[in-house]
């Protein structure tokens, strides 16, 4: 048997589109959400402090 690379066309092709989301405040927070994801009150997922809004090239889902 043989188990090589895949083919070039096997490989998915991850496609990136600009995504709004909102970051946490804190520099020392990494917390951020999606804005089709952000909770009611737009709090940090991670450490609960407020967030502000951003444009990312994230793939898209």
């Amino acid at each position: 048997m043989f188990y090589g690379k895949k083919n070039q066309e096997d490989m998915i092709e991850t496609i990136l589109e600009s995504t709004e989301i909102y970051s946490c405040s804190d520099d020392a927070c990494i917390g951020w959400m999606r804005k089709d994801f952000a909770t009611d009150d737009l709090l940090c997922p991670m450490c609960g402090k407020e967030t502000i809004s951003e444009m990312r090239e994230l793939p898209k889902i």
